[in-house]
Parts: C-alpha cells; sequence; structure tokens
C-alpha cells in the first residue's frame, strides 16, 4: 500500500483529556492498519462552530507547506458542524489534492451529505 503522509486531527468541543487521548490512540492504529505515514497530529478542546482554531489552523497550515496528502479525523463532526464552513474547507482541502478519510467510514462528498452527516453526529452527542 502506499504511504501517504497522513495528518490526524482530533478534537473534542469540552475538557476531557482522557476522550481526546482515546481519539487519538483510535487515529493512529487506524492509520497504521491502513499503512499511513503519520506526518504530524494535531489534538484539541475547541468549539465545533469556530473555524479560527488554532489546531486547524495547524492542519491548514502544514497542507499550505505541502506536508500533508490526506487528513484523518474520527468523523466529519470533529472537522465542525456548521455545514457551509465545514464544506467550504473540504473544498479547500480537495483544491489541494488532500483527501479526507474519516475513521468512521464516511467520505461525504457533497454539501447534502456532509449536511447528513452532522445532523447524525449531532443527534447521537
Amino acid at each position: 500500500m502506499e504511504h501517504k503522509r497522513t495528518w490526524i486531527y482530533c478534537r473534542v468541543a469540552y475538557p476531557d483529556a482522557h476522550a481526546l487521548a482515546s481519539q487519538q490512540a483510535a487515529l493512529e492504529a487506524f492509520a497504521e492498519k491502513q499503512g499511513f505515514e503519520i506526518a504530524g497530529t494535531t489534538a484539541e478542546q475547541a468549539s465545533r462552530l469556530d473555524f479560527s482554531r488554532r489546531g486547524l489552523t495547524e492542519v491548514s497550515n502544514a497542507v499550505d507547506a505541502g506536508e500533508v496528502d490526506l487528513l484523518l479525523v474520527a468523523n466529519l463532526s470533529r472537522l465542525g458542524r456548521d455545514v457551509v464552513k465545514t464544506d467550504a474547507y473540504l473544498r479547500w482541502l480537495e483544491d489541494r489534492l488532500v483527501e479526507v478519510v474519516c475513521a468512521d467510514g464516511m467520505v461525504p462528498q457533497t454539501a447534502t451529505e456532509i449536511l447528513h452527516e452532522l445532523m447524525k453526529a449531532s443527534v447521537a452527542n
């Protein structure tokens, strides 16, 4: 399998060091199983609606520097729950040829799919 340079992005909305560490460990295990090369990891506690987050900026800077082929998240809601902003960020990544992989298996392609996934995540949480 091709070794894609993978950036792991973990986020929890509320202070919970255990949940954040568990999310990171699960994503690292997923990346290893898939044969992804971990280029970096960002883990943060931040609001899901604010897209000017320190951690997301760190991811964006790595993408702009050409260090990332793939962004790995637990699920789409880790990027954010604002449909318009999430869609815009996914398009921005796509324009830079960065693939997004959700460890839950979902890789939404349209704004409608994004909306459905974010609505499901809201109900689950």
